[in-house]
């Protein structure tokens, strides 16, 4: 991101930074305001090496730089600066762990917003003050609320719940593949994968649910967003939901024992994806719903739902395929799996079917601008 801190100098300006700070800023609610402050004062400054063991197991130590176990870089240690080149949630996360272990109760943070914005939040949720970053009153709310889950839950990492599991969209157990994932949308974005600089670019969706923040990446997470047509933004409910898979191959790099990149091709999948706020998920349910019931004359359904204008032209064009079965029976079953698959198409958030306009005779098309078809998703 573009937005810099004024006044950084060249050699930091290339790196993220986050470095004790002895100015106070204002707190982030009043009724946080006394907490806050005791917490603060009452931390006691530690020596500059202090490094929890919770970041030495995660990374890999040379002197003084931190490394991923693939050989990446993720932070450099310099006593009284930490550096980054990275916005990895994970790498923030543990820079915070290092200046709350060092007695840093006030760090002001330099660098790309995003790593700013995630300092301040994961510094705020430690109990350090953060200067650098103003928070919007969504980001405000959400570090209430993700205090407030730590409090009720002590146990549960809150700050980065389901993003291990969900990077680069990858699918819990307990979740169907199709499953519609929802939550407040906090950030979204083209980015190096796990915004770490040393892999490829992806795209990543971060949302706030009951449990916690959860990351989802995907390449395809763009387009569904540029195509939504509720245009999500910051702060609103979404919901998020991949509708098939996609058979691919991918070149991956990896370290080998002696530390030379390995360039390999993979056979994955990749996800088609659709992005709407949670009020479209919620009216394409009462749609399908009415598909589905066969009792609901389709002047009157299209009426209640002009989108649906196309579905029913199939549900038609089913009833006449029918026609050819003999047996009554299989007739209605014929076109209730009709019905039935195109309301769960319906539910699913897809395109809608496409209604193609009738053609008009060479005179009149001469008379009349060309126009291919209605709307089809809505």
């Amino acid at each position: 991101m573009p937005d810099q801190d004024k006044g950084i100098n060249a050699t930091d300006r290339a790196e993220n930074s986050i470095r004790p700070s002895k100015k106070r800023r204002q707190e982030i609610g009043p009724h946080a305001a006394a907490s806050r402050a005791q917490t603060t004062e009452a931390r006691p400054t530690r020596p500059t090496h202090t490094v929890p063991e919770e970041v030495r197991r995660r990374f890999v130590q040379v002197k003084n730089k931190y490394y991923f176990p693939d050989g990446a870089r993720a932070f450099t240690d310099r006593g009284t600066r930490l550096t980054t080149a990275s916005e990895n949630t994970e790498v923030v996360r543990s820079l915070i762990l290092i200046a709350e272990a060092r007695g840093w109760g006030e760090v002001t943070v330099r660098g790309t917003e995003r790593f700013r914005r995630e300092a301040w939040f994961a510094g705020h949720a430690a109990g350090i003050e953060v200067r650098g970053y103003t928070p919007t009153e969504f980001e405000r709310g959400r570090l209430i609320r993700t205090l407030h889950r730590q409090e009720t839950a002590p146990t549960e990492d809150s700050v980065t719940a389901g993003d291990r599991q969900a990077d680069a969209g990858v699918q819990r157990p307990t979740r169907k593949p199709e499953e519609l994932i929802t939550g407040r949308l906090v950030d979204h974005g083209s980015a190096t994968y796990r915004h770490d600089p040393h892999e490829p670019m992806s795209y990543f969706v971060k949302i706030e649910t009951d449990r916690g923040e959860r990351t989802l990446w995907g390449v395809d997470l763009g387009r569904a967003f540029k195509e939504s047509l509720t245009k999500p933004e910051i702060g609103d409910d979404v919901g998020l939901r991949a509708v098939r898979r996609e058979a691919v191959k991918v070149r991956a790099q990896k370290r080998d024992a002696a530390g030379e990149l390995i360039e390999r091709e993979l056979e994955t999948h990749r996800n088609h994806w659709i992005v709407e706020k949670s009020s479209f998920f919620d009216a394409r349910a009462q749609a399908a719903r009415t598909v589905r019931d066969a009792s609901i004359d389709p002047k009157q359904a299209v009426k209640n739902h002009p989108e649906l204008v196309g579905t029913y032209l199939q549900v038609h064009a089913a009833e006449l395929a029918a026609k050819r079965f003999r047996d009554s029976q299989d007739r209605e079953r014929f076109v209730q799996q009709v019905r039935s698959a195109l309301a769960d198409s319906v539910a699913r958030g897809e395109p809608l079917p496409a209604v193609r306009l009738r053609e008009r005779s060479p005179a009149r098309a001469a008379r009349t601008p060309e126009r291919d078809s209605a709307p089809v998703r809505s």
